[in-house]
C-alpha cells in the first residue's frame, strides 16, 4: 500500500516576506540533513524561481572547486540525491506532481509547495484547500499585516477543517523581525492574531541578511541552495533550525534515527 505524502505549503497575499527562501531551506534540510524523501513544486510562473535558483547552483558548482568539495563532503556525511524541483502553474500544481510521482516510481515523505501571491490564479483556492499545513511568513509592516491577516482568516473560514479537504491548519510565524522595532507593535499584532484566532508559531526569525546568501556569492559562506545546506557558521542565530523544528512537529514528521548535525562543508 502506497502512503500519501504530506502537502505543505508556503503562501502569503504578499511578496517580499521570505516564502520562497524557507521552501528552499525547509526542503534542504528536511533532504540533506535528515535524510526524507523530498519534492519542491515550484508554482511561481513565469519565472520559477526556485527552478532558476537550482540552475545557478548547478553552474556555480561546475565552476567553483570549493563547491565541488562542499558537495562532495555532504554526499559522503549522508548519501542524498538532490530533490526534484517540479515546475507548475499553481492549479495544476498537486496533478503535476503525482504525475511525476508515477513517471519516476518513487515515493515522497514530503512535498513543499512555492506558491505565488494568492488569488491572482484560476485554481488557487483549490491548490491551497489539497495542502496538509500551510505557514505563512509576517512581516512588522500594517499594509503587509492586514493584507496577511485578510489572506490568514479566510483560509481558515472556508478550508479548514472542511469535511472535502485535507487542509489541517494554518500557521503564522513573525519573519525579518527588527530588534529596533517597538516591542509594542508586536504585541499589538500578536493580540488581533489571537483574537482572530488563529495559529501563531513561537519562532521568531530575525532580519538578517544571510537569508540572500546564495552560492553565487561565496563571500561569508553559503545559506541559501537548493543543492548545499546552509553554512553551519550562518545557522547560529538565524532562527531556521528552530522554525524547521517546530514545523516538524506541527506536522507531525519524527526525527530520523541516526540523524547527524550540521558540520561545515567549507
Amino acid at each position: 500500500m502506497k502512503k500519501e505524502p504530506l502537502f505543505i505549503a508556503f503562501a502569503s497575499q504578499k511578496g517580499g516576506v521570505g516564502k520562497t527562501a524557507f521552501t528552499v531551506l525547509t526542503a534542504g534540510i528536511l533532504r540533506y540533513q535528515r535524510g526524507y524523501n523530498v519534492a519542491v513544486v515550484d508554482c511561481d510562473p513565469p519565472q520559477h524561481s526556485i527552478g532558476l535558483m537550482r540552475d545557478r547552483d548547478l553552474e556555480c558548482v561546475k565552476e567553483n572547486d570549493s563547491l565541488k568539495m562542499a558537495l562532495y563532503r555532504q554526499y559522503k556525511q549522508k548519501p542524498q540525491k538532490a530533490y526534484p524541483i517540479i515546475k507548475s502553474e499553481p492549479e495544476n500544481a498537486v496533478e503535476n506532481f503525482y504525475r511525476y510521482m508515477r513517471e519516476q516510481e518513487t515515493e515522497f515523505d514530503i512535498v513543499l509547495f512555492d506558491l505565488p501571491c494568492a488569488f491572482r490564479y484560476m485554481g488557487m483556492i483549490r491548490t491551497l484547500a489539497l495542502m496538509h499545513h500551510i505557514f505563512i511568513p509576517l512581516k512588522a509592516d500594517d499594509a503587509v499585516m492586514q493584507s496577511t491577516l485578510q489572506f490568514a482568516s479566510v483560509i481558515r473560514k472556508e478550508l479548514v477543517s472542511h469535511e472535502d479537504y485535507p487542509l489541517k491548519g494554518i500557521h503564522l510565524f513573525w519573519n525579518m523581525i527588527d530588534k529596533r522595532e517597538d516591542k509594542g507593535t508586536f504585541e499589538a499584532w500578536n493580540k488581533t492574531i489571537c483574537d482572530s484566532k488563529l495559529h501563531l508559531m513561537t519562532t521568531c526569525v530575525p532580519e538578517t541578511k544571510r537569508y540572500n546568501r546564495e552560492a553565487s556569492n561565496m563571500r561569508g559562506g553559503i545559506f541559501r541552495s537548493t543543492l548545499l545546506l546552509p553554512d553551519n557558521r550562518q545557522v547560529k542565530g538565524s532562527g531556521l533550525m528552530e522554525l524547521v523544528d517546530e514545523i516538524c512537529g506541527i506536522i507531525g514528521l519524527a526525527e530520523k534515527q541516526g540523524e547527524s548535525p550540521m558540520t561545515n562543508l567549507m
